[in-house]
């Protein structure tokens, strides 16, 4: 691949996930174009040698001419070794050569000697203030290395020399992004695309702003016009289901998360964000599957072994829910969120014992956790426990709304133990709450209601 010109090619790897600037949990992360998939080769995107050429002073040397000569020849050819190896005798000979260390920071580029590419560039500079292609291309290696604030000064001054500048006025916006300058940034945007109305990468890093302000209405219009003018800007998608998202529109946001994973199958952050929005709108088997195709591929993923516990819950396949919650609290031995929904599944199971020694570890961490001081009091039920059962009952029942179900059970307990009065009165609570909402209990909480008056009418 030939480094002349401004041409750009694409780079996935390593990139920050666009949804923490969604969820404004950024994670220390923020180059948005990278964030987009469009990390912009180096090679590719810096101004070539031959764009800052100028014209040579008499070398000092009979070798410098030949050297510089051998140097262009190699770079022509992407030889950056032997290009590197001929700058270096020439700055050595003639130090003040501005275009001998333009050109040797773009070898050191091409052979990703990144910090030697910065000193030589900013050597060239030292030399030359106003050379506008070495400013862009420190200013883009820059933000490459992760110093938007470095670069910065860089970008600005480019973004000066060439006013019409496309790509320059483009990082400098990036730039002002990643520095925290919202306002800023959106101005440099709009003027980027006054300069270049069809330049869909503009239009999808301002509505990567937008998004990170959570501007959702005007980051989805961003993105909708970014995907119009590129419909092969699949990253456009992803920004859209984001905005939906925001936007509480959770249906038509799964649709552009499924076209952009139809276009990034191997995106599993995002599958694995997709299956919890599955969740939420009850599509478990859809859930379920995107789950398992993350954990083929990634078992170890955070956050993963439980919620393949919770939907396998959901499913109603407890033992495999059982499989995965036990897996997440080798990850988290002390989470009593885990514990509670392990007891749970254990309930569902008829596994007694050990769902109360769930519950109690769930209790252990967090005593005030209705859910978990329910469960256990439902595994004592259910061993008939009842005078271990009824203190926590007794404390759930006076809770706000406590599950009808509930009360039956705290009625039984005392109907077990022929504590008839209480019991009489609790199930009567219990038909006032159920309404319906149990028919086996409350026909047998009404036939119980009868004997029980009868029997204390004696």
């Amino acid at each position: 691949m030939s480094p002349e010109g401004e041409r750009c090619s694409f780079n996935p790897d390593a990139r920050p996930r666009v949804r923490d600037l969604a969820d404004a949990k950024p994670q220390g992360k923020g180059r948005f174009w990278e964030e987009a998939g469009l990390t912009l080769c180096l090679c590719c995107i810096l101004l070539s040698p031959a764009t800052a050429r100028e014209s040579l002073p008499q070398a000092g040397s009979g070798d410098v001419p030949k050297l510089l000569r051998t140097a262009q020849d190699a770079l022509s050819k992407n030889d950056f070794v032997t290009a590197a190896d001929a700058l270096k005798q020439v700055v050595a000979a003639q130090p003040t050569l501005t275009v001998a260390w333009f050109d040797l920071a773009y070898a050191y580029t091409g052979l990703r000697k990144h910090e030697e590419a910065v000193a030589a560039y900013r050597k060239a500079l030292e030399l030359d203030p106003n050379l506008f292609e070495a400013r862009l291309n420190l200013g883009i290696l820059l933000m490459q290395l992760n110093d938007p604030r470095g670069a910065l000064e860089h970008l600005e001054k480019a973004a000066a020399l060439k006013p019409d500048h496309v790509r320059a006025q483009l990082y400098y916006g990036r730039a002002l992004a990643l520095t925290g300058q919202p306002e800023r940034a959106e101005k440099q945007y709009q003027t980027v695309l006054r300069l270049d109305p069809k330049l869909a990468i503009a239009q999808y890093d301002l509505g990567q702003l937008y998004l990170q302000q959570k501007r959702y209405q005007e980051a989805l219009g961003s993105f909708q016009r970014a995907l119009g003018l590129d419909p092969a800007l699949s990253q456009a998608q992803l920004g859209m289901a984001l905005a939906l998202e925001g936007l509480k529109d959770g249906v038509n946001a799964v649709a552009h998360f499924e076209q952009y994973l139809a276009a990034h199958p191997d995106d599993l952050e995002t599958r694995f964000h997709l299956a919890r929005l599955y969740l939420e709108q009850g599509k478990n088997a859809q859930a379920y599957d995107g789950l398992q195709a993350v954990y083929r591929a990634k078992p170890d993923t955070p956050g993963l072994a439980a919620a393949l516990g919770d939907v396998c819950a959901l499913l109603k396949e407890f033992s495999e829910s059982e499989k995965y919650y036990r897996q997440a609290l080798l990850a988290a031995p002390a989470d009593p969120d885990l514990h509670r929904a392990l007891g749970q599944t254990l309930l569902e199971e008829a596994k007694l014992t050990e769902a109360e020694g769930e519950f109690r570890m769930a209790l252990k961490s967090n005593p005030r956790s209705r859910e978990a001081g329910q469960g256990l009091a439902t595994s004592l039920y259910l061993q008939k426990r009842y005078p271990e059962a009824i203190p926590l009952l007794e404390v759930l029942a006076r809770t706000p709304d406590p599950p009808p179900i509930l009360i039956f059970a705290l009625a039984s307990s005392y109907d077990n133990l022929h504590v008839l009065q209480k019991a009489l009165e609790n199930y009567e609570r219990f038909l006032q709450l159920s309404k319906g909402q149990s028919p086996d209990h409350e026909w047998q909480a009404t036939q119980r209601i009868k004997l029980l008056r009868h029997q204390l009418q004696k």
